[in-house]
């Protein structure tokens, strides 16, 4: 089976085409951020030891995820935060 690359599936998708799986986000906007206290239990659950987390809006305490975790899910975006 070919899978698609990250970039092709997020543009099928706004293209209304159909993808060879639905695209995953997590983080790259603030819609679709993770609160920090929820991505630190998240991190420990997962057994993810170091790294700190990087809070990147302080009004809703959203976390930036790091690579290893958008790798983990198969996240196709990502945010690009100051």
């Amino acid at each position: 089976m070919i899978t698609m690359k990250s970039r092709e599936r997020v543009i099928k998708a706004l293209s209304h085409e159909e993808p060879d799986r639905v695209p995953i986000d997590l983080g790259a906007m603030g819609c679709s951020g993770i609160a920090a206290m929820a991505y630190n239990i998240l991190k420990k659950y997962l057994g993810i030891k170091g790294g700190s987390t990087k809070v990147v809006d302080m009004w809703q305490q959203l976390a930036k995820p790091e690579l290893e975790i958008l790798e983990r899910f198969h996240v196709d975006t990502i945010g690009i935060w100051p």
